[in-house]
């Protein structure tokens, strides 16, 4: 796949409650695009502590945890670090839910089934500008 990303790769802050989840995700992100995993959450309030840190390009999250859910963590996110780019996944594909994430400041909704598919289009159109 072809994107235009930063010259480091697109440093990703990988969000989810499960860690067998970030496990699995982080290993198929590394493989399969230009992505580095610069850190990962297990809940929104770690994932906007460690953005501060960190300085991702993007945060994929899961958008149902613990402590702060996806909602909170990319409206959060928008606010205090807005050039991070966000993408919300979810098992839950329901129409509802992807309009939620859009008015949270999620840049995309993709259902987890789908993420094969629709990650590398959104990872171009997120990322079609950086070199």
């Amino acid at each position: 796949m072809t994107v235009g990303t930063p010259s480091h790769g697109i440093r990703v802050l990988l969000v989810d409650d499960s860690a067998a989840t970030r496990r699995a995700l982080s290993q198929w992100l590394v493989q399969s695009f230009p992505i580095h995993i610069a850190g990962q959450a297990e809940n929104g309030g770690e994932a906007l502590a460690l953005a501060g840190q960190l300085d991702p390009d993007l945060c994929i999250t899961d958008l149902f945890m613990p402590v702060m859910d996806g909602f909170r963590l990319v409206k959060l996110l928008r606010q205090r670090h807005p050039t991070v780019r966000s993408i919300v996944i979810s098992v839950h594909d329901v129409p509802a839910l992807h309009q939620a994430c859009v008015e949270s400041g999620a840049d995309a909704f993709i259902p987890k089934q789908r993420l094969a598919d629709e990650l590398p289009g959104q990872l171009t159109r997120l990322f079609a500008d950086a070199a």
